[in-house]
């Protein structure tokens, strides 16, 4: 078949990707030629970066798939002119200013995913493949990152970054945690302070963190929201944190590839999620802890090993 893929950009290799598998999709060319033709074109010059590990799968099995009513090539409204690049040190992965996901609850849209992914708590609970209601915090914590991570954990404003083999060895931990990894220590935040927890102390986004407290929703509409976000996108749900309060925090998998991340919490906010949650620093419970307001317990409810 003669399809001609428009060549690699200098920048923007991610979102090139997309085009691409969407490019292939619309001519109906089937998905493993796709990926075929997409690993060929990006090979056929030198590129500013290396591919990511299952960066061109995922991006056309995202493309291709058809149960989702949310397609990344009919959804153009959530497209967004980023900022100037611009970091608070040299060693900094994000830039000082990101773009948010537009908050656009749509309840009637939320109702009818409900209705096609019902999920009650006591259901969540007891489909969990692992049962964590009487782990400690730093035991779960291990099972979320490497055993040399450096993870941040404290309340809003005392914060203390310990690899994970550290903290496993704690008893009892603070009841909020940032839920990706930290680059180190100590950085410079945005008022040119130093700081335990601000985007330029913050790795690379390990999970997408979905949290919703709409009062139009019950509990179990909640769980039902993460369960239809984990079917229907095929995203990989790794934990579900009952905040304490009137909250459920559901934690998936990054992708790796920055774009897909962002269609994925678009859709979150869509269905009631707290857009804050994409910031990378952003804070979300920490399982099994007690929250201080209440003195409740976060109880983690759902745990998947794999």
């Amino acid at each position: 078949m003669g399809v001609k893929l428009h060549d690699f950009p200098l920048h923007g290799i991610h979102h090139h990707i997309f085009r691409l598998a969407n490019y292939c999709k619309k001519r109906n060319i089937q998905e493993p030629k796709a990926k075929q033709l997409i690993y060929d074109k990006f090979h056929q010059s030198e590129q500013r970066r290396p591919l990511q590990p299952n960066e061109v799968e995922q991006a056309v099995e995202t493309a291709y798939r058809k149960k989702s009513s949310y397609s990344l090539s009919q959804k153009r409204e959530g497209e967004v002119n980023l900022p100037r690049f611009s970091k608070t040190t040299d060693g900094g992965l994000w830039n000082n200013e990101m773009p948010m996901p537009p908050d656009v609850f749509d309840y009637s849209f939320t109702k009818r995913a409900i209705h096609s992914a019902p999920w009650s708590l006591v259901d969540m609970f007891e489909d969990s493949p692992l049962k964590l209601t009487g782990c400690e915090t730093g035991e779960i914590i291990s099972m979320l990152f490497e055993q040399d991570e450096l993870v941040c954990c404290g309340t809003v404003k005392n914060f203390e970054t310990l690899t994970t083999r550290e903290w496993s060895s704690r008893g009892a931990i603070a009841e909020q945690i940032v839920p990706n990894s930290m680059r180190a220590r100590l950085g410079i935040n945005k008022s040119n302070k130093e700081s335990v927890r601000c985007r330029d102390t913050t790795g690379l986004r390990k999970f997408l963190v979905v949290e919703s407290d709409k009062e139009e929703l019950s509990m179990d509409d909640k769980a039902s929201v993460l369960r239809y976000l984990r079917d229907e996108l095929d995203a990989k749900m790794k934990m579900v944190v009952y905040s304490g309060s009137e909250s459920l925090h559901g934690w998936y998998k990054s992708s790796g590839n920055n774009l897909i991340d962002w269609e994925f919490m678009r859709l979150a906010c869509k269905l009631g999620a707290d857009k804050r949650m994409w910031l990378p620093e952003q804070l979300a419970r920490s399982p099994n802890a007690i929250r201080s307001k209440n003195n409740k317990k976060q109880v983690c409810l759902y745990f998947d090993p794999l």
